[in-house]
């Protein structure tokens, strides 16, 4: 059976709260002559949703896009601005995170603290070739690429906003990006493979690392360990996220 995306779940939620809500309103009418304030029917709405939405375990971003959808909503037709304007966001969000969207990816960022930690782990090798999956603005494939023991730096990004930003950056500071889905990115040329990116993705990634990865080569996952299998190393990260890189040694 296909796995449902999240999007269509949490589509569904703001569904069956309005229903909800609906009928709440109409009971709620015998006892209480309406109209009742809108605002705060529209809390109501992104609140529960919210709360649905933890509750069926979708990841935590989800809650935030559940509450603030319907505020957003109601905020936009009370200002009564041009129609347009939500197309023209829209198309922006859509371009910022389509992998939110469509790989159940949010747009995560690297810190220096991390990218410190990913220094140390290469300065003891040669001639490293590495990789970021899902890249974003470019800012590891660039630091990375200034280290001497890296002969090539790369990164693969395809919301196209964070690609275009990072290709950018790469094209004057180091280090290379492509437009490529991660999921047809060859791993096999690649020493050291680094990702920061959600739990959904990882049982898939992992299948796909042990299968093209060559030994003594490195996978990393910030903040999302492999289920059900041990790292070779785990480095708790003195910053204010308390990130936890997962190292494997192939």
């Amino acid at each position: 059976m296909a796995k449902v995306p999240k999007i269509v779940i949490a589509s569904a939620i703001q569904l069956v709260v309005l229903i909800g809500l609906a009928l709440g309103v109409y009971l709620l009418s015998y006892f209480l002559e309406p109209p009742y304030p809108a605002w705060v029917l529209v809390l109501v709405q992104g609140l529960a949703a919210a709360w649905l939405t933890l509750r069926l375990g979708l990841p935590s971003w989800w809650r935030w896009i559940q509450l603030f959808l319907p505020i957003a909503l109601y905020a936009a037709v009370q200002i009564d601005y041009a129609p347009i304007w939500a197309l023209i966001i829209a198309i922006v969000i859509i371009m910022l995170f389509a992998n939110a969207f469509f790989e159940q990816v949010p747009l995560y960022l690297t810190n220096e603290t991390t990218r410190q930690a990913l220094k140390k782990l290469v300065r003891s090798k040669r001639d490293i070739r590495f990789l970021d999956l899902g890249c974003g603005l470019g800012g590891n494939v660039t630091f990375m690429s200034q280290q001497k023991a890296v002969t090539e730096s790369h990164g693969v990004e395809t919301a196209p906003i964070p690609f275009f930003v990072s290709k950018l950056y790469t094209i004057f500071r180091g280090g290379r990006t492509f437009a490529m889905d991660m999921w047809k990115t060859e791993l096999a040329y690649y020493d050291v493979v680094y990702a920061f990116l959600s739990p959904e993705p990882m049982p898939r990634l992992w299948e796909k690392v042990k299968e093209e990865m060559q030994p003594g080569s490195v996978f990393i996952s910030n903040s999302f360990p492999i289920p059900d299998i041990e790292a070779s190393e785990i480095w708790q990260l003195p910053d204010s996220r308390q990130t936890i890189l997962y190292i494997y040694h192939l």
